[in-house]
């Protein structure tokens, strides 16, 4: 199933963006933050959303939130933003709840096993909450910054060492790593899949179709997939170009 997300509509009235969404997709990746923090839009949520026929599936915070961070008051109050988050998940009736690795700091540069360390931490605890709930949570790869952990497949996996976490393979992150092929031997391990373009240096987020990803290929590589693949867009517009070209894509694999 093809499903969308974007931040923008985090800017947006909860029941408005509902709307919105319904009109063109037939299932949404809600991104929990901004005026879509869950447990703030729980109670709506569960009044107007099953007036709707959408899937749901929800993305963590993204912005402001280190799971990797030194400072342990920061990361115990990134840890519990995302699991306020995923418990929400759970009473919003969500299957999967993707999250992002930690980032690379200025002190965290110069003590790495640290932020590793940091960062198990913060998922045993967020695994545990996983466990307790039954909402699956993926563990998302990152584009080629230099803040990002999560880059390749060993650096993805190194965090996820001794962890029954999936992951949230992104399409166009890997491809500005040029590790498209590499993460894709994970497929079974994949529970989420972000679809997104790029010329290959940037994230860019563009339309599929207006950046150099072979997604042919991608599709051939992730036979086997039965999940959801999100479209991440920067507009709405956007994302319908991009479902009208994946679209085409997915009917010509078959």
């Amino acid at each position: 199933m093809i499903a969308v997300s974007s931040p923008v509509f985090s800017m947006l009235d909860f029941e408005m963006a509902l709307g919105f969404v319904s009109q063109k997709f037939d299932a949404w990746e809600i991104i929990g933050e901004g005026r879509h923090f869950l447990p703030s839009i729980e109670k709506q949520f569960l009044e107007v959303a099953p007036s709707y026929p959408l899937q749901f599936s929800a993305h963590a915070p993204l912005s402001d939130v280190n799971i990797g961070s030194l400072n342990p008051r920061l990361r115990e109050a990134a840890v519990r933003e995302i699991i306020d988050g995923l418990k929400s998940a759970n009473r919003m009736n969500f299957d999967v709840y993707t999250i992002h690795p930690g980032f690379w700091s200025p002190i965290g540069l110069l003590d790495k096993e640290g932020v590793y360390e940091a960062v198990h931490k913060s998922l045993s605890e967020i695994e545990k909450a996983s466990m307790d709930t039954g909402v699956r949570v993926a563990l998302e790869n990152m584009p080629n910054m230099q803040i990002s952990m999560g880059r390749t497949p060993d650096d993805l996996m190194r965090m996820l060492d001794g962890f029954e976490i999936d992951i949230c393979f992104d399409v166009g992150h890997a491809h500005t790593c040029q590790s498209i092929d590499e993460f894709c031997k994970l497929t079974s391990r994949f529970v989420n899949v972000h679809v997104h373009d790029n010329r290959g240096e940037y994230d860019e987020h563009l339309p599929i179709g207006s950046g150099t990803i072979d997604f042919r290929r991608v599709l051939k590589l992730l036979t086997g997939y039965k999940g959801r693949l999100v479209i991440e867009a920067r507009s709405m517009p956007d994302a319908e170009i991009s479902k009208e070209r994946l679209e085409k894509l997915l009917a010509e694999a078959r």
